[in-house]
């Protein structure tokens, strides 16, 4: 059995092979530390050098012989990459070039009062396949709500994930800065200055996080499912560390946000959801509300922040893994017991 502590040691020590089995061993299922049925976890490997792309397997031919692809843990069906989302009657799904490529989905029935939406995707996945396991689009169909859906490139990050734990990109500069050039594109052209939000899974919750720390003047609130604390972590070490233990805030959050984790998640500790909170922990005095919904028992805690004109909620999800909570199986790390994370985003949006 092999621990975080001890692929930690491996990476600072500079022994990338022998962490890279380990951590694949990890992530993969193989190791006996990593209990069953949490579906999958190769998610937010922060640097590409450390893994290789995991994707989504597809149905091959080696030597004559059918290779069939990885079963989804929840559904049992096989598990390929959704290269088109779902998108309801009406509505636009919009591919735009750039320095970071996007997707724009535009409802059938734009309303001025709707939030403008950012959906970062974790790592290996793609903005088509975030929005399917989302079902985002739908929940922003019935808003009339915008939906940006930037795309992180191989290039970028071998594994397609947000760089985090990078100095560069913990600021107001590098991919936290390109994301708000996307978003001052997109209200330039839709012609209004409704508010704007931030949600991200994983690699790409760390970003919303970081967002929403740098960036209180472009937007509202934020929601953070499965990620980390902004400045959480400096290079692959600490990145591996606050993964594993918990990481602590850098830079504290500017504005109010939805946040939700998995208590069996394996990949990012669930520390990591308190540790978004100020002083890094809840607050004894706050709110809770323990409840069993879509399936799961929920605590939903109601922190209310000093400065901020809304309170936040921690959402803590019993048995739940690295997967957005009550999402479609059809898209990557997306487990559909709830409960449903994409409503009560949206829910928590719309009233800011």
């Amino acid at each position: 059995m092999v621990d975080m502590s001890e692929i930690l040691n491996m990476v600072r020590e500079g022994r990338l092979s022998e962490a890279t089995s380990s951590i694949q061993r990890r992530l993969s299922g193989d190791d006996a530390s990593t209990p069953t049925g949490t579906g999958p976890m190769k998610d937010v490997t922060p640097k590409a050098r450390v893994l290789p792309e995991p994707g989504p397997a597809t149905v091959k031919k080696t030597r004559g012989k059918s290779v069939r692809p990885k079963r989804d843990a929840w559904s049992g069906k096989p598990r390929r990459p959704a290269t088109e989302p779902p998108l309801p009657a009406g509505s636009q799904w919009l591919a735009r070039g750039g320095d970071l490529p996007y997707r724009l989905f535009v409802p059938s029935t734009p309303k001025a009062d709707a939030p403008l939406i950012v959906m970062l995707h974790g790592c290996t996945q793609t903005p088509e396949d975030f929005a399917t396991g989302t079902a985002m689009q739908a929940a922003a169909e019935a808003a009339g709500a915008y939906v940006i859906w930037p795309e992180q490139s191989n290039r970028a990050n071998m594994n397609r994930c947000w760089n985090w734990f990078e100095p560069a990109h913990q600021g107001r500069s590098g991919e936290a800065a390109r994301i708000v050039a996307i978003v001052a594109k997109v209200l330039d052209e839709i012609g209004d200055r409704r508010t704007v939000h931030a949600a991200g899974l994983s690699a790409g919750g760390a970003m919303a996080a970081i967002l929403g720390a740098q960036y209180p003047d472009v937007f509202t609130s934020v929601g953070i499912h499965s990620g980390l604390p902004a400045g959480s972590a400096q290079d692959v070490g600490s990145a591996f560390a606050a993964m594993g233990s918990g990481g602590r805030a850098g830079v504290a959050l500017a504005v109010p946000a939805i946040v939700f984790h998995g208590t069996a998640d394996r990949t990012v500790a669930f520390a990591n959801a308190a540790a978004l909170l100020p002083g890094g922990k809840l607050p004894p005095d706050a709110p809770q509300r323990r409840d069993r919904i879509g399936g799961r028992q929920v605590s939903v805690a109601t922190v209310t922040i000093p400065g901020q004109s809304h309170p936040s909620e921690l959402w803590e999800v019993a048995d739940l893994g690295h997967a957005w909570s009550g999402g479609d199986a059809a898209g990557s790390y997306a487990d559909p017991v709830g409960p449903d994370a994409t409503a009560e985003m949206m829910r928590f949006f719309s009233g800011r």
